[in-house]
């Protein structure tokens, strides 16, 4: 008859328990097995427990790592065993006891398939009660140890007692608890008798070594790893102080003051840049671009004045005096320039009355000036609204802080091929991410959402821009 595998589950182990952790595994993939050998040690809250095989086979698969908590009806192990093979009558699960219980008062209960007691009669009863009285006759005259008496009449295997902390100690220190004789009530084998174990073969080792080399031996403790480290870094400082004057000072109590008097809030929107991209090569191959390339930004601080027209107090200040929001009626947009001396904003002053041309101008004249130190103080005062081109190193977003006292701040990533649906269709577009970090005293989320939404309309099809400038 062709082999079959069995599929055995984690049975019920009463007392109400419906889970159990593998503490581990007695077989291994691939392994003969016999009848009743055992083939996992489980944990449950109550104790240790042994769990046997409910037929012989060959181990297919085990169902759970050691330390997974496995339900009680849940696959344990699959195995391979003949077709016409008898499975057992009842199941003996041999329970460590904890440390309140004695050896003569642990636990052995035998499970049936749904884990009442199993009743047989006949000749396997009387097969299981022999058996039973020989296991039980070898636990007395070893009380120190739990038995399991393998069914095809092999010399029983043995296993120390301990309680489950001790027992994770052993796994942890790799300490095989069978091999120590414990020192514990009833021959239990206690966290004193593991740590001793695993000390042993390490002071052996560091005796026999002193024994053969004392000389390299006494070195070889003194030369320790922390003073090798100490030698290689002697020299080193443990830190740099960097003094933070002028314009960094300046920054720093600038971004403080912003971030802790305003109530920062921000929105992003993702939008199809390829109109854009193709109007800054129109835009550079025209005569009013004087031979220099148009990039995606003065096109972009265009949109931004449009936007700002349809929603005005997007370019407004707090007034901390009154409490007042001050709209402003001129468009001056400031341009954050990374520089050697940290970030400066040049402004672009009447942004609104520039052309998209004269905008690319001035954005350069601004940021040649900002990173050469040639700029002067009129060039950093007075901007109403800010953009920042995270793009520019890369970024595709963030969260910038707004410059104070202003409203609000738009970043603007970077342009990169994604893929976009467009009419239906998946295609590779030109693709960028703005945000709008806002002053949530000045504006609402919804009002900020919809400046935005209009800002990315703009970006996406900047021929617009001609209707509303």
């Amino acid at each position: 008859m062709a082999d079959e595998v069995r599929e055995f589950k984690l049975p019920d182990l009463g007392e109400g328990l419906t889970e159990a952790e593998i503490v581990s595994w007695m077989v291994k993939e691939g392994e003969e097995v016999s009848l009743n050998q055992p083939i996992v040690e489980v944990e449950t809250e109550k104790a240790i427990v042994e769990i046997p095989s409910p037929f012989a086979g060959t181990v297919e698969k085990l169902h759970g790592d050691v330390g997974e908590r496995v339900n009680v009806g849940a696959a344990l192990v699959s195995i391979r065993t003949d077709a016409g093979a008898p499975q057992t009558g009842r199941r003996e699960v041999l329970v460590g006891y904890g440390p309140d219980e004695s050896a003569g008062k642990r636990k052995r209960r035998k499970i049936g398939k749904r884990g009442e007691e199993a009743s047989d009669n006949g000749a396997a009863e009387e097969e299981v009660a022999k058996e039973e009285e020989a296991v039980t006759a070898k636990q007395e005259a070893e009380p120190r140890r739990l038995q399991s008496v393998p069914s095809d009449g092999e010399p029983a295997r043995t296993h120390a007692l301990a309680t489950p902390p001790v027992r994770k100690l052993a796994r942890e220190m790799g300490v095989d608890l069978d091999s120590i004789d414990g020192t514990g009530p009833d021959g239990r084998v206690t966290r004193e008798d593991v740590e001793g174990a695993a000390s042993a073969p390490k002071k052996a080792a560091a005796a026999e070594a002193k024994k053969e080399q004392p000389a390299a031996a006494a070195a070889a403790e003194k030369e320790e790893i922390p003073a090798a480290i100490e030698r290689r870094v002697a020299g080193v400082e443990e830190e740099e102080r960097i003094p933070v004057r002028s314009i960094r000072r300046s920054i720093a109590e600038h971004m403080v003051r912003s971030y802790t008097e305003i109530p920062h809030v921000t929105e992003w929107c993702t939008v199809d840049a390829t109109e854009i991209m193709a109007m800054r090569k129109e835009l550079s191959a025209a005569p009013e671009a004087n031979g220099k390339k148009i990039s995606p930004l003065p096109i972009c601080v265009r949109a931004l004045v449009a936007a700002i027209r349809k929603y005005p107090r997007v370019n407004s200040a707090w007034d901390k005096e009154s409490g007042d929001i001050l709209v402003k009626k001129h468009i001056h947009v400031g341009i954050a320039t990374d520089t050697d001396r940290g970030l400066l904003v040049p402004v672009v002053r009447h942004a609104d009355q520039l052309n998209v041309f004269e905008v690319s101008q001035e954005i350069a004249r601004l940021v040649a000036t900002a990173r050469d130190a040639s700029i002067g103080a009129h060039d950093l005062r007075g901007s109403t609204v800010t953009i920042t081109n995270v793009g520019s190193f890369g970024m595709e977003s963030g969260t910038p802080i707004i410059n104070s006292p202003e409203a609000a701040i738009l970043a603007l990533g970077a342009i990169t091929k994604r893929p976009w649906v467009l009419d239906g269709q998946i295609v590779p577009r030109d693709i960028m991410t703005i945000a709008l970090t806002f002053d949530h005293r000045i504006l609402d989320g919804a009002e900020a959402g919809r400046f935005l939404r209009y800002m990315g309309d703009l970006i996406e099809h900047p021929a617009r821009l001609l209707g509303v400038l």
